[in-house]
């Protein structure tokens, strides 16, 4: 793949977008999703140890980026049970890098929407009603786990805490990601908002971010993800 400098500008244009942050808070429960990378996970054992992170909650079945994250572990040293699912991935890299075992475990999500729903169907059967929600998820996607939530789970405040970096996945994966995303996030009948497929809540797309993402498939049509991907 070949990125010029232009392509560039406009991938770290879109990229910002995308790393919806909020100001640092205490949440009652922090969800930290798989399709992640270790960096991301690194992140929310920063917020326990900081006494930010309230329950924590590894979220994560076996979906698209399953292979990819057995890869990523794998390229560090890390021995992979190719049958763990993405909250065993977490669950394992965060006892032995951080010593943390006070968590709950999701197994079951393959999605986005799924992530969230099942997420708190978990909470509940453990009897917690958590009113400020921590997202911890890979920077490229914070603002659809945003919108997913306030769809899903209307009763929490979001609290945006995206992983600090995502350029650790391969260079195809990453422009992917990027570029994908902004389609998702239209709010139109090939979108996920309301007036599409309906996964997640409204999001309006700057006219900037809508610019950049033009002339990326202009120059490159074959970039981005098949919408099948949610």
């Amino acid at each position: 793949m070949v990125v010029t400098e232009q392509d560039r500008v406009h991938l770290d244009l879109v990229a910002s977008w995308l790393r919806l942050e909020d100001e640092p808070e205490r949440a009652d429960v922090t969800l930290l999703f798989g399709g992640s990378l270790p960096d991301t996970w690194d992140a929310a054992a920063a917020a326990v140890r900081d006494g930010l992170a309230g329950t924590l909650v590894l979220v994560g079945g076996v979906g698209h980026t399953t292979d990819a994250l057995r890869d990523v572990l794998r390229q560090r040293g890390r021995d992979v049970d190719p049958a763990a699912t993405e909250a065993d991935l977490m669950a394992g890299y965060l006892a032995d890098e951080h010593g943390l075992v006070d968590l709950l475990l999701e197994r079951e999500s393959t999605n986005c929407g799924d992530n969230v729903t099942l997420a708190r169907d978990l909470l509940a059967r453990r009897g917690l009603e958590p009113e400020v929600v921590a997202l911890v998820q890979d920077p490229t996607m914070q603002r659809r786990m945003d919108a997913v939530t306030r769809h899903h789970w209307p009763a929490v405040r979001p609290l945006n805490r995206p992983g600090p970096d995502s350029r650790g996945w391969p260079l195809e994966r990453w422009v992917a990601l990027v570029v994908g995303e902004v389609p998702r996030l239209r709010d139109d009948a090939q979108g996920y908002g309301p007036r599409g497929s309906g996964y997640h809540a409204h999001v309006d797309v700057p006219a900037d971010v809508e610019a950049a993402h033009a002339a990326l498939l202009a120059a490159h049509p074959d970039w981005g993800r098949p919408a099948v991907l949610r």
